[in-house]
């Protein structure tokens, strides 16, 4: 197998890992009410499902970047998938919230570990000036697991109970295991990763306070504060203030990842043709701030395709930017990994605070108070990406 060839192999690999633990991590909101209900839980507790995933990619996301540096692309995102795999057979035995919130946490290492290492090692294998196709196609593994289990839920809730999502996932992860293990390796040309141990203990304590990796952070956790707000409650509010059924909630929600899809990839295309790749994140980002207003104040069923197909169409750039700037905010490319395990750290804390504090103010039946801290987050977003352009001005 060619290079080229071999490098698409490994990314295919890599971005079916990220799907597997994508699926895993948003199989709560389609079941969210008949968890509520088979475990005796408030909204509140609700919200703590999808952030108790995110607990390990907070703690997570440095370490990860030394986890890869150490063991290399294979054993590293090994180590990912089995920790999905594991959390969610975990998830699928348990009797109370107090089991499935720690399976939820083991899955989430799965999530800490494979946000920095699967594009970590998709540039490891492409060069930058080529970098933005395979990235924008990476930064599609949310919403496609998002889609798959959203448009699965329904038929595995009626025939196995919320627990079919669990074993579905199981099964999903155990595939990727196997894929992965065949396919991925590190490049010839960094057959050993022993030079980065050494670059980290030179210049680690430096590379990590490093301010732009921290405001593209930024960027990215409200980003992901904002969405996993919204995804997490969208479907519930589709069902209870739309009067839509469960199953046709799920899938209007899925259509918002499905749309995300062309629009990851035709943000890495772009990518690839402009300069200025931080204004394309902020400009996406200020039209989705924008239109977050409207998320739980829709008025009618009519609005929600149009709306959630339009809204993820402009978000896919965000997260696409993000992943292709990453590893360009550190001023030594051998620490790419380490700016990836910042970024991760970002996300992982927007995912944590954003459902569950919108679970908390819509918990009276007030859909339009939740719109609130969205709007804010994206605000602090726009903010911090204009920050991060003009600090980049500054050193370049």
């Amino acid at each position: 197998m060619n290079s080229q060839r071999k490098a698409w192999a490994v990314m295919l690999a890599s971005y079916l890992a990220g799907i597997a633990i994508a699926l895993n991590q948003n199989k709560v909101p389609p079941v969210m009410q008949a968890l509520l209900q088979d475990l005796h839980m408030d909204t509140a507790t609700g919200g703590w499902l999808m952030s108790a995933f995110a607990v390990a990619g907070i703690v997570l996301g440095i370490p990860a970047a030394f986890v890869l540096a150490k063991l290399g692309p294979k054993i590293a995102g090994l180590i990912a998938i089995g920790c999905t795999l594991a959390g969610s057979i975990v998830g699928a035995l348990a009797s109370g919230p107090a089991i499935l919130l720690g399976g939820r946490a083991i899955e989430g290492i799965g999530l800490g570990l494979i946000a920095v290492i699967a594009p970590a090692v998709i540039s490891m294998w492409f060069p930058p000036e080529k970098r933005g196709t395979p990235m924008g196609i990476w930064a599609s593994w949310i919403p496609v697991g998002s889609f798959i289990i959203y448009n699965l839920a329904a038929p595995l809730l009626g025939s196995f109970g919320w627990q079919g999502l669990w074993w579905f996932g199981a099964l999903f992860a155990l595939v990727a295991f196997v894929i992965y293990a065949v396919i991925v390796s590190a490049p010839p040309a960094t057959g050993t990763t022993s030079d980065q141990p050494r670059a980290a203990s030179g210049s680690f304590g430096k590379m990590l306070l490093n301010p732009a990796s921290w405001l593209l952070a930024l960027v990215f956790g409200t980003f992901n504060f904002a969405f996993m707000g919204f995804a997490t409650w969208g479907p519930t509010y589709f069902n209870q203030g739309l009067g839509l059924s469960l199953e046709t909630a799920s899938f209007y929600a899925s259509l918002g990842s499905l749309a995300v899809i062309p629009s990851t990839v035709l943000a890495g295309r772009v990518l690839d043709r402009v300069k200025n790749r931080q204004l394309v994140m902020t400009v996406a980002l200020a039209i989705s701030g924008v239109m977050l207003f409207w998320c739980f104040q829709l008025g009618s069923a009519n609005v929600i395709v149009p709306y959630t197909i339009l809204l993820s169409l402009v978000a896919g750039f965000v997260p696409t930017a993000t992943f292709t700037l990453a590893p360009e905010t550190m001023p030594d490319p051998r620490f790419a990994g380490l700016a990836l395990g910042i970024v991760s750290v970002g996300q992982n804390l927007g995912m944590f605070f954003g459902p569950p504090l919108v679970g908390n103010l819509i918990a009276g039946g007030d859909w339009a108070t939740g719109v609130i801290p969205l709007v804010i987050a994206t605000a602090i977003g726009v903010v911090a990406s204009i920050a991060l352009r003009a600090r980049q001005s500054q050193t370049s």
